[in-house]
Parts: structure tokens; sequence; C-alpha cells
């Protein structure tokens, strides 16, 4: 129990806020994105469960819930840092007109009919920080572990769930010519919050970083 403690007490955090946002963006264009979004969460903190007690984690592909500590902060930041330059450089060279290379829901807008406030913006970076990172990193770790389990190959259970969420990304936010080199860059992000799980040994963790990401495009779209 004191090894996955902060695990813990992030989904507490989690099921807070969201239970505050389902009921803040009712009547909202987000009310059925926010609902999958913790119905999400839920499933797979269940599934993680279930993985735990029937299986444990002796030969999963990755640790999880280790605590976090300060020698985490280079690896989370330079995460950040490379996700950033995918979506900056990669994208900027094949397409001119898109800011970031991963959709960004952003509820601040929606609450405020498209004018953006002080409290719109805390909304935003609320909602992509505690309720949309943790509840992808969860269901891709999910998959992840379950994949792994059946097939026995690292790279597979790794690259499958990473990519079936990035060709996700394309139902609403990737459209039109530039979506494949879009696509791309979100399966690079993917691997790259992989490789901070798998060395950090922390899925807080890799919510964190892709927080971090989702906050970072936030600040930049609502400054220009």
């Amino acid at each position: 129990m004191a090894q996955a403690r902060d695990l813990i007490l992030f989904n507490v955090l989690v099921g807070l806020v969201g239970v505050h946002f389902l009921l803040k963006t009712q009547g909202t264009y987000l009310k059925d994105a926010t609902l999958v979004f913790f119905s999400m969460w839920v499933m797979s903190l269940v599934l993680l469960l279930w993985l735990r007690f029937y299986g444990g984690e002796k030969d999963d592909l990755v640790d999880y819930d280790e605590n976090l500590e300060r020698s985490h902060l280079p690896i989370v930041a330079g995460a950040i840092a490379a996700m950033v330059v995918v979506s900056s450089l990669l994208i900027s060279g094949y397409t001119r007109n898109v800011r970031s290379a991963l959709y960004v829901p952003r509820p601040g807008l929606a609450l405020n009919a498209g004018n953006l406030s002080f409290s719109g913006l805390v909304d935003d970076l609320l909602y992509n920080v505690v309720l949309v990172a943790p509840s992808e990193e969860s269901i891709k770790l999910v998959g992840m572990l379950a994949l792994y389990r059946w097939k026995r190959n690292s790279y597979i259970a790794a690259a499958a769930p990473v990519g079936f969420w990035a060709v996700l990304h394309s139902y609403q936010a990737y459209q039109g010519p530039q979506m494949p080199i879009l696509v791309a860059s979100a399966f690079v992000s993917g691997i790259i919050l992989f490789l901070v799980l798998k060395y950090t040994k922390s899925l807080v963790n890799a919510q964190i970083a892709h927080a971090g990401f989702n906050v970072f495009v936030i600040l930049v779209s609502s400054a220009t």
C-alpha cells in the first residue's frame, strides 16, 4: 500500500475532479466527452485491479505503482520537451497552419461561449491535468499489460495501444491531408510517454508528462 501511495492519492483527486466536470459540463458539447473520459478512467482502474489480483506484477511489461521521486523530474521534464519538439518542429515542417500535434479539450471555452476568462483557463488546465491525461494513460497501460500477458512481446504490447490511441485522435482532432503526419506525431509522443512509465516505474509520472504537454498547448494557444 505504501508503495502505491502516490498513485492512490492521485486517483482520488481524479475522481473528485471528474465528478466536478461531469456536473459542470452538463448542457455543453463536452458533456459526452467528459463522460467518456471519466468512464474510461473508472474502467481502467477496475481492469488494473483485476490484472493485479489475477496474475500479479512479477512478469508484467512494466512496474507502474512506484511513488514519485525527485530523480524523476529530469525525465518528466525531458519528455515534455521532447513532445514539444515533435509537435513544433515535425509538424511545422509539413503543415504551416496546425498549432499542435495533439487534440486538447477546452471546457473553459465551452462554458464561456468561446470567450476565455481566467476561470475558464483554470478549468482548461484542471480538465487536462486531472482528467484527460490520467484517463488516457491509464487505459493505454491496461492495453499494454493485457497484450504483453497474451503475446509476451514487449514491442507489440507497447506499440499497439499507443498506435491505436494515436489513430483515435483522427476521429475529432485531425482532419484533411495533414492527418497522417499528425497521427505519426501523436504516436511518437505516446512512445515517449511509455518510456517515462518504463524508466520511472510510475504511471503518475507518465500522466504528469502528458498533462504537462497539454498545459503547454493550452498556454501557447491562449497567448496567441
